[in-house]
């Protein structure tokens, strides 16, 4: 299973280069999928062609943010669950935090994962033998002494849910005061890897899809933090989560979530 990450950072590290040299240009052109909120930019088509490239062979299937899910034709087939550019709206906007995102699965089960920030050169991976940090085991910051010091990350609430749930700004207001801060960075796979380095000590995440947080889940588990989902099964297919960093406890948004869930 070793090799999967290697192959999955051998693959990503070229694309990663691409992406940052056309962020640096600061010339991306976007346009809108499912909504204003929703971009999608030329990038977006050619990375994730260009990591598909990288990875195919071995019978391997592909469910990609942009082309979609290919079916397994076998059990124990290998999938590649790919997001070429998590943070799309970020590259586009010129704000440094968008990522490259990819799990190896196999019957459902991630088996190795790679996250790389293409412009602080930063490759987040994790295997059976552990979570590693620029191929260096992946070490958490020390938890605050208390919740009310902690962290949370979240994209919460968007625009979508606050369509069929306004009151989810009640519930916000109960974060902005509950936590010593609250941060939106828009780019799930790096928050996620934030929680397994201890940058962040919570993340929230609601209607997210199995590429934004396949490989993210993975890292954050093996490397000792908790991934929250209320649900049975597989959890990168669960759509909305906790990520709990390591050493810290979720109890302090466990209501809130429950709210959340239902929204």
């Amino acid at each position: 299973m070793t090799s999967l990450r290697t192959r999955a950072l051998q693959a990503a590290r070229p694309v990663a280069a691409k992406l940052a040299a056309a962020f640096a240009a600061g010339s991306v052109v976007a346009t809108t999928k499912t909504n204003r909120h929703d971009l999608v930019s030329q990038w977006d088509h050619e990375a994730e062609a260009l990591l598909k490239a990288g990875l195919a062979g071995d019978g391997a299937v592909f469910w990609g943010e942009e082309s979609g899910r290919e079916p397994a034709t076998a059990p124990g087939q290998l999938e590649w669950i790919i997001d070429p550019i998590d943070g799309t709206s970020n590259f586009v906007h010129g704000y440094p935090l968008f990522s490259i995102s990819i799990a190896a699965v196999q019957d459902d089960q991630v088996m190795a994962a790679v996250v790389v920030d293409p412009v602080t050169g930063d490759e987040f991976s994790a295997d059976p033998t552990g979570a590693y940090l620029n191929d260096q085991p992946l070490a958490a910051r020390p938890a605050p002494a208390e919740p009310a010091q902690y962290n949370l990350v979240t994209s919460f609430p968007a625009a979508e849910i606050l369509q069929r749930a306004p009151q989810a700004t009640e519930v916000f207001a109960e974060f902005v005061t509950s936590f010593a801060t609250v941060r939106r960075l828009v780019s799930g796979a790096l928050e996620i890897c934030y929680a397994a380095r201890g940058i962040a000590d919570l993340v929230l995440g609601v209607d997210a899809s199995p590429w934004d947080v396949a490989a993210a889940s993975y890292i954050l588990t093996q490397a000792g933090g908790t991934y929250l989902t209320g649900t049975t099964g597989p959890a990168h297919l669960a759509p909305n989560y906790v990520a709990v960093a390591p050493g810290r406890s979720a109890q302090a948004i466990a209501d809130s979530f429950d709210k959340i869930r239902q929204m």
